[in-house]
């Protein structure tokens, strides 16, 4: 899925951009700093749950926002990640610990794997634990 127009990022790449870039960004609820981590084209699949977000700013924005309303704090922790730097793809497993609202706490096991175009989040496959809090 990767393009191959482009020099190979190092492997730190894919651990900064997944932890410090995302990750970082949704845990501060800072949605346009997310939404910069895909590609305007992206699809972001929810694979354990059959659903489908697709574009930048009409799905993913939308899933992004209902999320960020339904959650008041979450925490994603504990990463481990298998890089595929020729093509441009990571998997990585995590904990994600989220609190609603009105105190309930929802504790999750996840696992995401990444495909990378320019940089960027071209598709994005989700495994939760749980129910899926991203609708």
């Amino acid at each position: 899925m990767g393009s191959k127009t482009t020099a190979l990022k190092p492997h730190k790449f894919y651990i900064d951009m997944i932890e410090k870039m995302y990750f970082a960004n949704v845990d501060a609820k800072n949605l346009p700093a997310t939404l910069d981590c895909f590609c305007l084209d992206a699809i972001f699949t929810i694979q354990s749950s059959f659903t489908v977000h697709k574009g930048r700013d009409t799905g993913i924005k939308k899933m992004f926002e209902s999320f960020f309303q339904n959650y008041k704090t979450g925490v994603h922790k504990d990463f481990v990640h298998i890089i595929d730097v020729e093509n441009e793809r990571c998997a990585v497993q995590f904990n994600v610990e989220l609190v609603a609202p009105n105190g309930h706490v929802t504790k999750l096991s996840n696992a995401n794997v990444h495909y990378f175009e320019n940089g960027k989040f071209k598709r994005v496959f989700v495994y939760m634990s749980g129910e899926n809090v991203l609708v």
